[in-house]
Parts: structure tokens; sequence; C-alpha cells
């Protein structure tokens, strides 16, 4: 009988081992599984939070001064906006049906106005040259300043990339030209990320075909 009753105990602990043994494995499955999804949530979240970044800003930067071209009577008649690629952001395609220009005037909101994407222009930049002064409405067109495509005619020309500059030239008709003190708002929206707005106000003093920076 004790011999039996040993061999009893010897069978409920090899038992008792081997369920301890399949718990600790199951338990190590769980922490694997719930480790992995962790792991994924968190790179989840970190997608997240990047593309909510972008989204947020503008992949479109100015770069350098904003400008004017000051007609013969006097008025601001073109505006000049030196663009270039945001740090960290991705290429932007400037042909018409990809952004939109939007011009505030003190006249009224013009949408979408931007009509053309042209070839590059020779530095240093003619501005007077670029402006369309027979416009009929408000008009802006993307001239490619340094461009790193050589084929214009390819679609690949109208992408404005990281080391390129773009510059947004904006006609005024006979009627919205800007005087002293009156302010404009450009907004450029891209597909995607935030749109970059450019907010200036005409100085007192505009010399009569000059080009001025507006600060």
């Amino acid at each position: 009988m004790p011999g039996r009753r040993k061999g009893k105990k010897a069978i409920v602990g090899i038992e008792a081992a081997i369920v301890l043994i399949a718990f600790v494995i199951v338990a190590a499955a769980l922490a694997f599984v719930v480790l992995n999804m962790g792991m994924f949530t968190t790179q989840k979240s970190k997608e997240v939070m990047n593309q909510a970044l972008n989204e947020a800003s503008s992949a479109l930067e100015v770069d350098g001064s904003v400008m004017a071209y000051v007609n013969n009577n006097g008025k601001v008649a073109a505006i000049y906006i030196p663009l270039k690629i945001s740090p960290g952001q991705q290429a932007v395609d400037l042909s018409p049906d990809k952004v939109d220009v939007v011009v505030r005037l003190p006249g009224g909101t013009f949408l979408k106005v931007n009509s053309n994407v042209t070839a590059p222009v020779s530095t240093p930049v003619n501005l007077t040259s670029l402006y369309n002064s027979g416009a009929s409405s408000v008009d802006a067109v993307f001239y490619m300043v340094q461009s790193l495509q050589n084929n214009t005619d390819v679609p690949s020309f109208k992408v404005l990339e990281i080391g390129e500059k773009a510059l947004l030239v904006i006609s005024l008709p006979t009627g919205l030209e800007l005087e002293p003190y009156q302010s404009f708002t450009v907004e450029i929206r891209p597909l995607a990320g935030a749109p970059l707005t450019v907010e200036r106000m005409i100085p007192p003093t505009l010399p009569v075909g000059e080009i001025i920076n507006l600060v």
C-alpha cells in the first residue's frame, strides 16, 4: 500500500508538472501575441501621427521675398511668389487639375485662377516680362525657375521636387489692381497637405514701373 501511494503521488506530480508547463507555454504564447499587438499598434499610431502632421503642414513654402510690379498708373498689377518644397515633404504636382490657387482681393475672392505651368525661365528672371498685362481676369501661372527636368513635354516637368524652384505669377486686370495699404491673400492648395497661405499688405509708396518687395 505505501508503494502504491508513492506511485500515485509521483503520477500526480508529473501531471501537475505537465499542466504547469502547459500553462507556461500558453502564457508565453499569449504574451507573444500581446507584445506583437502592442508593437503593431505603436507602429500604426506612428503612421497615423506622421500622416496627420503631413496633412497639417504645407508641402510648399515661400522661397524668399514676395514681390509685386507697379504699373504706370502707380498700382500693383502683378504679384510674384517664389516657391519650393518644404523640408521633409513630398513633391507637388503644379498642374491646374492637381493644385488650386485662390486669390482674395479687396474687390472679391477668385477661385481656381491658375491656368498653366510653363517652361523654365532664364536667370536672372525678368519679372516684368512674365505677367500678363492684358489679363481680363485674375490669372495665375507657375513658372519653373529651376527645374531638374529638361524635357518640358513630359508630365513630370510640372511636378515641383526637392531642389527645384517655381515662381507663381499672379496678374491683376484693370479695376482689380492693388493700391497702398490694401491687403491680399493667396492660397495654394495642393491635393495633399495643408494649403500654403500668403498674406501681404501693399506699402504706402509705389514707384511706377518698379518691382517692389512685400514684407
